[in-house]
């Protein structure tokens, strides 16, 4: 499939299925920032020599798994958490970088590409909550009163 493909795909009507697209867009970033976490986690360790930085390191690590995994399974104010922590990590890495690549390139890039997949779920979760999908039933009470009156 090449981009011409993918340029000319129709855009489906019904909300519902655009909907899903951007969820599935938004879980996957979250995998990804996931998955990137693990990735430099080696990095981070370099720095971590005494037990409590060790153990906080680790305490964020799994902090960051379990609200990932809680975001992907849908539970409730668990997407909204995750997007919290992705957008406070992009407002702390972002105004860094140009001092970072000045200095470390390496770890620069590092930073770059984990400011990017936070930026990505939080620019996700935006999107899918404008498209209706089930971000906006958690959070719309209107809704879920209508819908338990009729």
């Amino acid at each position: 499939m090449d981009y011409k493909d993918v340029l000319s795909e129709r855009i489906p009507k019904e909300p519902v299925e655009l909907a899903k697209k951007w969820d599935r867009l938004f879980s996957a970033s979250v995998i990804a920032v996931c998955v990137w976490a693990v990735i430099e986690t080696p990095l981070e360790l370099g720095g971590a020599l005494d037990p409590t930085a060790l153990l906080a390191l680790v305490a964020s690590k799994v902090l960051l798994g379990l609200t990932g995994t809680a975001a992907v399974a849908n539970l409730r104010f668990a997407r909204q958490f995750f997007t919290f922590i992705c957008g406070v990590g992009v407002f702390a890495l972002a105004p860094a970088l140009p001092l970072e690549y000045t200095r470390y390139v390496a770890i620069a890039i590092f930073s770059t590409i984990e400011c990017i997949a936070k930026a990505a779920c939080v620019a996700s979760f935006a999107i899918a909550s404008l498209a209706g999908d089930s971000v906006g039933v958690h959070l719309s009470v209107r809704k879920r009163t209508t819908n338990e009156q009729t």
